[in-house]
């Protein structure tokens, strides 16, 4: 999604993008988005480089790289492809041979990308560059307006990755339940999610009012979330869309690329961190639910927070970043 995201923002400067993808990766993909570029479909034991070559044989101004078992041998194997490299990363764990490292984790800071990159490649790192569709800076206005005061909790969202491999969505739904909130929930899952058929009959079952979204645009989902009074979600990219609209959010940790995120948003109280997801079980959410719930004051506290993390203007940035490289 971040990909996707700086692309459509360098395709509205008037660039031409194509992802790469691996073919089983590309059959996950169902946002609405995919549609607008060109797509090369790796196959397993592809390298790459020669897949690039045959397909865009006049190289690129710039390849973006965000792979987590690429590094700088990979990297450094396109450079006679690629005018200028740009690397997402998130785990500074890795050597990277790029002209521009990408890290939008809240707090990450310089020395922990020492001896991974050379001293001339260009880091920009934190928040302020999370790549964020610009539906949710459009919506952030609004949705702040509205979270100036704490009226009582309505609206409950539900979105714990588009896929969520482990089926939290079901414990968060057990535990809205079980919190005994009058309040109505929505479910974001992608029409990839493997439980997703579970989910729908288990929201058919419950004494609650649920409405399950699928393949929802950037801009629907901005809405949900404006409407949202309080959010059950994972540590993805998720996390910078909340803070953006300054949705008070309950996070589990579902992949360990997200602690440091979660830890650091927990940190500046814009969010409350409930733990790994396998531990934290129906009753303890829905006690925690039931009490962000009652207090208004809170909610108030940490969608503020929230918001000073993420503007959602973080593709503007690194867009301005790469047109001051190339000049």
């Amino acid at each position: 999604m971040r990909c996707l995201t700086l692309a459509r923002a360098l395709a509205d400067e008037g660039w031409h993008c194509g992802f790469a993808r691996r073919r089983d990766t590309l059959a996950q993909m169902s946002f609405p988005e995919v549609a607008e570029f060109d797509f090369l479909a790796l196959d397993a034991g592809d390298d790459g480089h020669d897949a690039l070559r045959r397909r865009w044989p006049g190289g690129a101004d710039i390849l973006v790289v965000d792979h987590y078992d690429l590094d700088a041998d990979f990297e450094r194997g396109c450079r006679d492809w690629a005018g200028r490299i740009l690397v997402i990363d998130d785990l500074a764990n890795r050597p990277h041979d790029a002209d521009i490292l990408l890290d939008q984790t809240c707090g990450r800071l310089t020395q922990d990308y020492g001896g991974l990159v050379s001293v001339h490649c260009r880091l920009l790192l934190g928040a302020d560059y999370a790549l964020l569709r610009p539906e949710f800076a459009a919506r952030r206005d609004q949705a702040l307006a509205r979270r100036r005061s704490a009226p009582p909790a309505r609206r409950v969202m539900v979105a714990v990755g588009s896929s969520d491999p482990m089926n939290y969505t079901a414990v968060a739904l057990d535990a809205a339940v079980h919190s005994g909130l009058d309040v109505g929930v929505d479910v974001i899952l992608g029409s990839s999610a493997p439980h997703l058929t579970q989910v729908r009959k288990l929201c058919e079952e419950l004494p609650l009012a649920v409405r399950v979204h699928v393949d929802v645009s950037a801009e629907e989902l901005s809405i949900l979330m404006d409407q949202a009074d309080i959010a059950v979600g994972a540590g993805g990219i998720a996390s910078w869309e909340r803070c953006c609209l300054g949705l008070p959010s309950l996070v589990v940790l579902t992949a360990e690329n997200q602690r440091l995120v979660v830890a650091n948003l927990a940190r500046a109280g814009a969010i409350e961190f409930l733990g790994d997801a396998p531990a934290v079980d129906a009753g303890s959410l829905a006690e925690t639910l039931r009490n962000i719930a009652h207090d208004g004051e809170a909610r108030c506290d940490m969608g503020r927070k929230a918001a000073e993390v993420c503007d959602g203007r973080g593709a503007e940035r690194v867009i301005r970043a790469l047109a001051a490289e190339d000049g």
